[in-house]
Formats: structure tokens, C-alpha cells, sequence
């Protein structure tokens, strides 16, 4: 598998599983107020650290993410008049908190990059020159 194919297939497969956990936490998000509310978002915070410690770039994690805010426009919008997510303290406390989840996770410093930094720190304590 070339290199490009295999970056695509990463950004549709974590689109598709951030369609799948937006479809989950919104059609959940009121099951028991605010536990239903509190356990989404907490998955949409698992999902966006896991994404971000694992990828090398922020892509992944914007796709991953993107994913999550598609499914909740696409139930909010109102199909046949039917609203999943009700324009109340709970809709929005949803909507705006997996947006600051998404602004928090993008906005967070590389994770690899502080890595390469320890590494030349350790070498200049020994005192061997880079």
C-alpha cells in the first residue's frame, strides 16, 4: 500500500468512526441528564487525546473530529421535523462542548516534538556535543 493511499485510508477511517461516536453521544447525550451528557463528551475527550497522541499531524485529529460535529449537524438539522439534539441547555452544552474539546485538541502542543527536545537535553547533561 503507497504511502498516500494508506494517509487516506486513516483520515476516512477516522472520519468514519467520529460519524459513529457523534451518532452515539447525540442520540445519548439526554438518555439520563447530565450523566448521558457528561459520559459523551468524556468519549469525544478520549477520542480526540487518542487521535492526537497517536497521529503525527493534526489532520487525523481534525478529520476524527469533524466527523463527530457532522453527525450532530446532521441530527440537529431535523429530519421530518424530528430534532435529536433540542435547542436547550443540554443541546447546547453538547454542541459547544465538542467544539472546545475539537479548539483544545488541535490548539495542543506536539506531543513527538517535546520528545526530540528531552533527547538533546539528555545528550548535553552527558556532555556529548550534537
Amino acid at each position: 500500500m503507497s504511502s498516500g493511499l494508506a494517509r487516506l485510508a486513516g483520515y476516512a477511517g477516522a472520519g468514519v468512526v467520529g460519524l459513529f461516536i457523534g451518532v452515539i453521544t447525540t442520540l445519548h447525550h439526554r438518555s439520563f441528564a447530565p450523566g448521558g451528557l457528561v459520559l459523551g463528551l468524556g468519549l469525544v475527550i478520549a477520542w480526540a487525546a487518542g487521535l492526537r497522541l497517536i497521529s503525527r499531524s493534526r489532520t487525523v485529529t481534525f478529520v476524527g473530529l469533524l466527523g463527530v460535529l457532522a453527525a450532530q449537524l446532521v441530527l440537529a438539522s431535523g429530519i421530518r421535523d424530528s430534532f435529536v439534539v433540542i435547542a436547550g441547555p443540554l443541546g447546547y452544552a453538547l454542541t459547544l462542548g465538542v467544539v472546545l474539546i475539537a479548539v483544545l485538541a488541535l490548539g495542543w502542543p506536539d506531543v513527538q516534538g517535546r520528545s526530540r527536545y528531552d533527547r538533546e537535553e539528555a545528550k548535553r547533561k552527558r556532555g556529548v556535543s550534537t
